[in-house]
């Protein structure tokens, strides 16, 4: 039996108990060999309109949400290893017939991009067919091999990550977006007043998720109501273009939608929006706050996702993140990858996600650090409930004239990622108008070319901010991890020292 055992709820239990349990319960045994195709077309395959249905079911119903996990989880595996090179290799000598999910080897972003003309299921998916794609910035969003959505991420780790995603893929997508919740009736009718104008605000060079999605949209069926604006448009020229369109719903980074709240809080930027949708990095509560405080009748939809799994979870108004059980698996795990037991941070994550077949997400190693809540939320939502604590954008601020001015982490990324040669950043803040970038660099680079090419270009990002009198200087130290193993994007070194100096005082 493979089984999936994706994360439950259990009953209420201290959050710092010793216990040994992690998030992963075993389910009812499920037989592999008591499936039969003939017993009709996979889950996935079986249309918009069942998906649809089938969410807002499995959404009401742990076991319902489980035995769906299973069964799909069967069906995935099954798939890869007779259409995968890749994970045929992966698989060989493992007894499906009595396996665990547990039992399946781990992967990663470095093992499949290695891997990549092995990896997936279509074999027409190639590093050489996917870099002609991907050289010409006028394919974003258009349909790679007229079959697939194409996305690239950089991430922290410093390995380019090409994605394919199927058509069944998004038609999920779309299923476990049916069972959002409404945005109430004075939100809907603010949206349908505004006319559904929507800002997008998002890294527009390059394949990244956000503009490819965005623009397969548009290149299927152009609409109007949206407008793409450059996440590296200053926060002033972003505020006044905001200002004169009115949008009705905003969506961008959790550190842009933050650097603008506080924009409306001053007075210099004046929208009413019915809907915010922050993504790719992790709202904290002190980021929620101000943006609800800037503008408390919007609803956000602040949502989990990644290039490998397009919706993984969808925050509750208390908080939590509320997991797609019934399509993607999380198993929090230890440094030592143990798994990690419920109500404690882990140090990663693994996931499964159960809707995309070309390219098999199994057992990954997202690198997020998580937090599975021990009971059921109080919001009344039956999903596993946990918390993101990694990705967070923290905000680099400066003080100017007595005005706080902030630049988004996703922004100083964005400029680097555009450097020659660049293969991993960091930005080191050790003083108040000072920044030092650690840079690693790709075989045949120049490195001192590269390194003139970072300065120049923050620079300018500094200077187009208000923020021309802030000293960049580059290091000739790599990229470093935290003492947990973790890359942050941006150190502040001045907290460290405040700690330590605090620390001597008592």
């Amino acid at each position: 039996m493979l089984t999936g055992r994706p994360p439950v709820s259990t009953p209420k239990m201290p959050p710092t108990r010793d216990s040994n349990s992690c998030d992963i319960k075993p389910c009812n045994a499920v037989d592999m060999r008591g499936q039969n195709e003939s017993e009709g077309p996979a889950d996935i395959d079986r249309g918009l309109r069942w998906l649809k249905r089938d969410a807002r079911r499995a959404a009401r119903n742990e076991q319902h949400c489980r035995s769906r996990a299973d069964r799909r989880l069967i069906s995935l595996v099954r798939h890869v290893g007779a259409t995968s090179p890749l994970f045929a290799d992966l698989y060989q000598g493992i007894a499906m017939d009595s396996a665990g999910l547990h039992d399946l080897p781990v992967t990663g972003k470095a093992m499949l991009m290695d891997q990549f003309d092995r990896w997936a299921s279509d074999r027409r998916i190639t590093t050489r067919a996917v870099d002609e794609f991907a050289n010409d910035d006028a394919n974003v969003g258009r349909r790679f091999l007229g079959n697939y959505l194409y996305s690239e991420s950089s991430g922290t780790s410093g390995i380019r990550g090409c994605f394919v995603t199927e058509d069944s893929a998004l038609e999920v997508l779309r299923a476990l977006g049916s069972r959002l919740s409404a945005f109430g009736p004075r939100a809907a009718a603010q949206f349908t007043r505004k006319r559904g104008r929507t800002a997008a605000i998002l890294k527009l060079e390059g394949h990244h998720m956000g503009a490819a999605f965005y623009n397969s949209r548009d290149n299927a069926k152009p609409d109007r109501r949206v407008r793409f604006f450059s996440v590296l448009e200053s926060v002033p020229s972003l505020s006044a273009q905001l200002t004169a369109m009115d949008p009705a719903s905003v969506s961008s980074y959790s550190s842009v939608l933050v650097l603008l709240a506080q924009e409306q809080l001053e007075g210099n930027l004046r929208i009413d929006p019915a809907v915010l949708l922050p993504f790719s990095e992790t709202m904290t509560p002190t980021a929620l706050q101000t943006i609800r405080h800037a503008w408390p009748r919007a609803v956000v939809i602040d949502r989990y996702v990644a290039n490998e799994c397009m919706f993984i979870a969808t925050r509750c108004d208390l908080g939590w993140q509320h997991l797609n059980a019934d399509w993607v698996i999380l198993e929090p795990i230890e440094m030592t990858g143990e798994p990690t037991p419920r109500g404690h941070p882990s140090h990663s994550v693994l996931l499964t996600n159960l809707f995309r077949r070309v390219q098999p997400i199994i057992r990954y190693d997202l690198g997020d650090s998580v937090l599975m809540r021990p009971d059921r939320c109080e919001c009344g939502n039956p999903l596993p409930a946990f918390d993101v604590l990694g990705r967070s954008g923290e905000i680099v601020h400066f003080d100017v004239a007595g005005r706080r001015h902030g630049i988004s982490p996703t922004v100083v990324s964005v400029v680097l990622d555009a450097v020659d040669g660049f293969a991993q950043s960091q930005i080191v803040r050790d003083g108040d108008d000072h920044l030092t970038v650690r840079f690693s660099i790709r075989p045949g680079t120049d490195r001192a070319a590269s390194g003139r090419e970072a300065r120049h270009r923050l620079d300018q990002l500094l200077a187009d901010s208000g923020l021309s009198h802030v000293v960049v200087e580059i290091s000739d130290e790599l990229p470093q991890r935290s003492q947990g193993g973790k890359f942050v994007r941006v150190v502040d070194t001045r907290r460290t020292e405040s700690r330590a100096v605090s620390q001597q005082c008592e």
